[in-house]
This record gives structure tokens, sequence and C-alpha cells, in this order.
């Protein structure tokens, strides 16, 4: 008889469990912790190296190279920007044509090289004009719809701006493949190196030249 009884307990339980009748469970218990804290601005880039070049002959000749180093964390979107301000820049009087007034600057005022900047963010031996900003034909920097769809005169050397195709497309210049940047990141590790170079030819009049490159980070509109 007692084994009966046992096994008739064991089959009420088992019924009841199949019944649905309320058994007791675990309840899910939240805590919370407050974290909080502030970044601060990483101080901005920084750019060491005067350069001092003699071309004693005709064709491409590097100029040297600026270190870069330091972080900027503003808010984004922003763009940093290369270009000279040559005021003193008058040309030939009587050219029919008035040239740029970007690049090296002879200091009469009157003949002038362009200048080519190198930056990592380019790619392999990928060099861009250093633009003037006094130059009237400036086509100021706005964000590409589509890869390659967007032109301008300035020279962006770093940058972060999720709107601009070009950025966020990566390297392959397609969107919505596997290498897409979705922050628009156009920056580099630093400390890294700019590199400078300049094309002496027939028109390079002899004399010293000189210029100032400014380099701006600007909020991107």
């Amino acid at each position: 008889m007692a084994v009966k009884k046992t096994l008739s307990l064991v089959s009420l339980v088992t019924a009841a469990l199949l019944c649905g009748i309320p058994s007791v469970g675990w309840a899910s218990v939240r805590e919370e912790v407050y974290v909080t804290g502030t970044i601060l601005p990483f101080g901005g880039y920084r750019f060491s190296g005067g350069l001092r070049f003699d071309a004693g002959e005709p064709g491409p000749t590097d100029l040297g190279t600026i270190l870069v180093d330091g972080m900027y964390n503003g808010e984004y979107p922003w763009r940093m920007r290369c270009y000279t301000d040559n005021l003193h820049f008058a040309g030939v009087a009587g050219s029919i044509h008035t040239a740029s007034p970007a690049g090296l600057v002879s200091t009469d005022g009157r003949f002038v090289v362009p200048l080519l900047i190198h930056s990592p963010v380019f790619g392999e031996d990928s060099w861009r004009a250093v633009p003037d900003i006094n130059d009237a034909k400036t086509v100021p920097y706005k964000p590409a719809l589509t890869p390659g769809g967007s032109e301008t005169t300035e020279c962006i050397v770093l940058g972060i701006d999720p709107r601009n195709a070009n950025w966020v497309a990566g390297p392959d210049n397609l969107l919505f493949t596997r290498d897409d940047i979705p922050l628009g990141d156009f920056i580099w590790e630093t400390p890294f190196e700019l590199s400078l170079r300049a094309d002496f030819d027939a028109g390079s009049v002899q004399g010293t030249y000189d210029t100032y490159l400014y380099f701006e980070t600007v909020p991107a509109p």
C-alpha cells in the first residue's frame, strides 16, 4: 500500500503542472548605477617644421615635411583646409591673364610657383594643389551627395563629415559596401607628416620665393 500512495502523490504533482497551476518562480531585479564624466578638449592639432629649400635644376622638387601631432575632438562635421594668403602677389604688369596667387611667391610679388601637398589620407603618392584664399576662382566645400559628385578647390587634409558620400563610401568609392565608414572619418592617427612639393619649370624665374601655409579647422556648413 505504501508504494501505491507514493505513486499517487507523484501523479497528482504531475497533473498539477500539466494543468497550469501557478508555481513559484524567480522575478528579475534591476539595479542602476549612474555613470557620468566629461570629455575635455584634446587641444587640437599642432604643426611644426618651417621649410627651406634650394632648387638648382628644373623639375618636381620635394621641399620637406611638416610634422602633425595632437588631436582635435570638437563637434563634427568639420574639415581642416590648407591654403596660402598671398596678399603681396601682384603678378606681371600688363599680363592678359591674371595668374593665381596660390603657391610660392617671389619677393617682388610678380611670380608664383604652384605648391602641392600630400596627406596620408589622400592615398599613396597622391598630391593636391594648395589654393590661395584670395583666389577669385575658389569653390567652397560642400558634402557630396554621391561618391565623386562634389567639386571644390579647397585642399582638405583632414575631416569628419558623415554627410559626405565620398568619405562614407570608403576606399572602394562605393556606398553600402563592407568598407563604408559611416562616421565619415577622414582623419589619420597622429603623429604623421604632410609633405610639400613644387614643380620648377621654365616659368620659375630665379630669385627668392616664400609663403605662409595656413591650416584651418572649419565647422562644416
